[in-house]
């Protein structure tokens, strides 16, 4: 009877013993095995941050312009687009203007890395682009005809030389542009000096003043690095920021917009090339355009901010 009742014990055990078996894989050689599907992640596509930027002495349209991504001509607003940290490379057929780096406004000055506008080097390269402008009147814009780029091709010149005029005499000669010959310093330092006054007064974008935030303003907190200033949104695509110091000691810093101050977040987005140099800044007015894929949505605050580390220098709320 004790057997009896062992068997009647060992044969569910064995039942139920298979039944795990054969459900992990084991057992009967013909359970089928059913491979886990594979899912394959799609590429991430990474979209780069381009800015748009001005060459002007007015806007200068037409002239090609090459950066590592990016080439093409200046529009009819003289705009250019760019990435930040790219130097960028303007030229007129085989003239071709020393390289720079890409911002939001380039001029002349910027060109021959100078704040003099008497510098014969500047003054020679405003005098060629108002001379080639097509109908001779540069407060309307600097028109550069496509036929110049053919004209120029071989040609050297050098805009620090004395003798500039004569180097650039036979090409103006042959081109279908108003003035055959080139205008004078006095009047090519005049015009560019009104520019510059209406660059001095934000007038140069054109991008509107709708936005409810335009008009906002902020100080930077000190945080660390000596940085302090001020930033106001001047429009809907333009901070200014001014009385701005940092003393240039953080690797890998950058102006970071962001909402709530979330400047590590994957919202969060630079504004301008890298804030390096041994010197930093003192007291210095700089302006800040939105990257042309963002708003004034996405921001409502502003850093100095260390990518390499996630640090943040100083940093404010943009308040009414």
């Amino acid at each position: 009877m004790k057997e009896l009742i062992k068997a009647s014990i060992k044969i569910p055990f064995l039942i139920v013993f298979f039944s795990i078996l054969t459900a992990c894989g084991g057992g009967n050689s013909d359970t089928t095995t059913v491979e886990p599907e594979v899912i394959v992640a799609p590429p991430v596509t990474y979209v780069a941050t381009t800015f748009t930027g001005k060459f002007i002495d007015a806007a200068v349209i037409g002239v090609k312009y090459k950066t590592p991504e990016q080439e093409g001509m200046t529009n009819t607003e003289g705009e250019f687009i760019f990435q930040s940290d790219d130097k960028i490379t303007f030229s007129i057929g085989d003239i071709v203007f020393p390289e720079v780096l890409a911002d939001v406004i380039i001029t002349p000055l910027t060109i021959f890395n100078t704040t003099d506008v008497n510098n014969i080097a500047v003054v020679n390269m405003l005098r060629l682009l108002q001379t080639l402008d097509e109908d001779g009147i540069p407060e309307n814009g600097i028109n550069i005809l496509s036929e110049m780029h053919q004209l120029t091709v071989g040609l050297n010149v050098d805009f620090t030389s004395s003798d500039f005029e004569s180097q650039v005499a036979g090409f103006l000669a042959n081109g279908s542009q108003l003035n055959k010959q080139l205008i004078t310093a006095d009047e090519a330092i005049y015009h560019f000096q009104m520019t510059l006054d209406e660059i001095n007064n934000e007038t140069m974008s054109d991008c509107g003043s709708s936005h409810n935030k335009v008009g906002q303003s902020a100080f930077f907190t000190t945080l660390s690095h000596n940085v302090s200033g001020r930033a106001e949104i001047l429009d809907n695509c333009t901070i200014k920021i001014s009385q701005f110091s940092y003393d240039g000691g953080g690797p890998d810093v950058y102006f970071y917009a962001a909402n709530d101050r979330f400047y590590d977040s994957d919202d969060a987005f630079r504004m301008g090339n890298q804030l390096n140099g041994s010197n930093g800044f003192e007291n210095a007015d700089l302006i800040l355009k939105l990257p042309n894929n963002k708003t004034l949505d996405d921001l409502n605050s502003l850093s100095v901010w260390c990518v390499e580390f996630e640090a943040n220098f100083g940093d404010l709320l943009f308040r009414p």
